[in-house]
């Protein structure tokens, strides 16, 4: 498993390879990921309408499947076409399987079963401020008979996002939170499912034709010793370093905080109640939920509670 110091959030400064696509006959067979995973079924978030419509449509969807999803190895993303930024995505971890793949030099692609217009690419990130980061963290999915596959499928423009270089503090945390998990909560199987995405707002601001999100989520999921579910959401901020930047508006510090799942759903519009009912408390303060609604989380995990 990547340790805490390991790229992900921003990944790292190393320019990458000139994008491009891989043919559409790379990703037949492609399941992505599997929502009993866990033992305990953890179905993806439902859009809602207008999401939907707003939602890229993969050409090469069988029927049954949803052309809204795009699976790839151990992992799925779902993209929003107008803001060319994943709504989410989601990723099967087995901790017991993880294979640490050294780095190489940056690669990545375009998904080719969406359109190249409904995903940014390279010249966001030309000379500025902003990193390629990944929201299905490199060694998460990395896993499996073939682990440079699924390390390799992370390096889509489907699985990345704007973020400020400068974002140092919350960072280690923010990519250490499933570390964390795995090593102190009692899980069964070793196994956790990871959704992830941009919070996008209306307001963002505008940056080479792109709004740029302020925040971005994560809802980490898994199965304990008992066999009961356990759920919770988090978000990394970094609204204050974009407005040195852009000139945008900050309304909360930069770092990462432990959140509600209500406050995530009213911020990303997706529907997680199913797993509202499992959700683990904020801290381990003992404050009802309607006194706290987010917590910053401690620099060596010991608020969280697991």
């Amino acid at each position: 498993m990547a340790t805490p110091s390991s790229p992900t959030h921003p990944d790292d400064d190393t320019p990458p390879a000139t994008a491009s696509a891989r043919p559409p006959s790379y990703y037949e067979g492609y399941t992505g990921y599997d929502p009993t995973f866990l033992g305990t079924e953890v179905p993806l978030p439902a859009l809602s309408d207008e999401q939907r419509r707003a939602a890229a449509r993969r050409v090469d969807a069988k029927p049954g499947e949803d052309p809204a999803v795009l699976p790839y190895t151990h992992f799925s993303v779902v993209i929003n076409r107008l803001r060319q930024l994943a709504y989410y995505t989601v990723v099967n971890i087995d901790g017991d399987s993880l294979i640490e793949l050294d780095r190489t030099r940056d690669r990545w692609f375009f998904d080719p079963r969406i359109a190249e217009s409904e995903q940014i690419g390279e010249e966001l990130y030309r000379r500025n401020a902003l990193d390629r980061g990944h929201l299905v963290r490199r060694l998460d999915p990395v896993w499996g008979e073939d682990p440079q596959r699924p390390n390799d499928d992370t390096f889509h423009f489907t699985n990345c996002s704007p973020q400020h270089e400068k974002f140092n503090q919350g960072q280690d945390l923010w990519q250490g939170l499933e570390n964390y998990i795995l090593g102190n909560a009692e899980l069964r199987n070793r196994r956790i499912t990871v959704f992830t995405g941009p919070v996008l707002d209306d307001d963002d601001p505008i940056y080479k034709g792109v709004r740029l999100p302020l925040a971005f989520w994560k809802i980490l999921a898994y199965d304990r010793a008992d066999g009961t579910l356990a759920a919770a959401g988090y978000v990394l901020e970094q609204a204050k370093l974009v407005e040195d930047m852009l000139g945008a508006r900050a309304l909360f510090e930069p770092g990462a905080y432990r959140v509600t799942i209500a406050e995530l759903r009213e911020r990303t519009g997706l529907d997680f109640d199913h797993l509202s009912d499992h959700e683990l408390p904020l801290s381990d303060s003992g404050l009802e939920r309607g006194v706290v609604t987010r917590v910053r989380i401690a620099d060596d995990f010991s608020n969280l509670v697991v």
